[in-house]
């Protein structure tokens, strides 16, 4: 997989950035996969790579990495919020330096795909295509798209009205304990609040019947 630059991605600015598995692949099976990724999305994002992932226990490398026992380097980007589904994933990303977007999601779906195919013991693409994006231009648009990520687990039986409490996300990040520390870059959505997680609670609870769509042009 090249490193794709399908988008021109400006220095200081926010993007929804999401992609989906190919066909009826799922993308998450069990809870090791969950952690693979989430363990990959802090991993990679350091201009340092970190080679043999496999020979950490899962997420024990986050914390590592968090409490700087190992050292990834100055990050690529800034991880604001995730979410991931079954069968796809949505980040809301802001870019530091040009290319740097394009080169930490490379990291991130390499590294899984190899994963993957190796422990499915299978061949081939993973993603139906590199990844899509799309500019939050504005204060107003990263705030909808902050909510309609953690909305996202109200499709999975059992999590509508639950959403708060869904461990793949960073909805709970920001409505207590920031788990991951400055690898979670939550100031902006906290300071737009005051730094009332309530309030923040409230403001992504209440836009359910938002109309933010992936294929809005602003």
């Amino acid at each position: 997989m090249s490193i794709m630059r399908k988008y021109a991605f400006t220095e200081g600015e926010h993007y929804h950035v999401y992609s989906h598995a190919i066909g009826d692949v799922a993308l998450f099976g069990t809870d090791r996969d969950y952690k693979r990724f989430l363990t990959t999305l802090f991993a990679a994002n350091g201009k340092r790579d970190i080679s043999h992932l496999d020979r950490f226990p899962d997420l024990n490398l986050v914390s590592d990495i968090r409490n700087r026992k190992i050292d990834i380097g100055d990050n690529l980007i800034d991880i604001v919020g995730f979410c991931f589904m079954p069968n796809h994933f949505h980040l809301i990303l802001r870019e530091k330096e040009d290319g740097n977007v394009s080169l930490f999601m490379h990291k991130l779906l390499v590294s899984y795909a190899k994963y993957f195919n190796l422990k499915y013991k299978r061949r081939g693409h993973v993603f139906e295509r590199t990844f899509d994006a799309k500019y939050l231009n504005g204060d107003n648009y990263l705030l909808r798209a902050l909510a309609y990520a953690h909305l996202n687990p109200k499709d999975i039986k059992g999590w509508k009205r639950r959403e708060h409490k869904y461990p793949w996300s960073s909805f709970q990040d920001y409505i207590g304990e920031n788990r991951w520390g400055e690898l979670l870059k939550t100031d902006f959505l906290l300071n737009y609040f005051d730094s009332d997680r309530r309030e923040v609670r409230r403001f992504i609870e209440t836009a359910r019947n938002d109309n933010y769509t992936l294929d809005d042009r602003n």
